[in-house]
């Protein structure tokens, strides 16, 4: 458990502006991501055998990993606000 000491400490560390630069490039590549994954998708031709499992999967794997690191994100951003507030 945290206490308010440990949570200063952390604000002290990283600010706000700089979590929120980092959520905004995430969101980025989130983006770009989901736009790989529709083209991949678009891609595939049964017919012709082609395929693109593998790339899907990872494009897939990569997204939910950028989702968790915005959240984690955002959830940091709300423990330091929580933080400060109770000051």
């Amino acid at each position: 458990m945290m206490t308010q000491n440990q949570t200063d400490e952390e604000s002290k560390l990283i600010s706000i502006p700089e979590i929120e630069k980092a959520i905004k490039s995430f969101e980025k590549e989130l983006e770009a991501c989901k736009e790989r994954i529709q083209k991949l998708l678009k891609s595939e031709n049964p017919a012709k055998g082609i395929y693109f499992a593998q790339e899907i999967f990872e494009s897939k794997r990569d997204k939910l990993r950028l989702e968790v690191e915005i959240t984690s994100r955002k959830n940091k951003i709300n423990r330091i606000k929580l933080g400060t507030t109770e000051l």
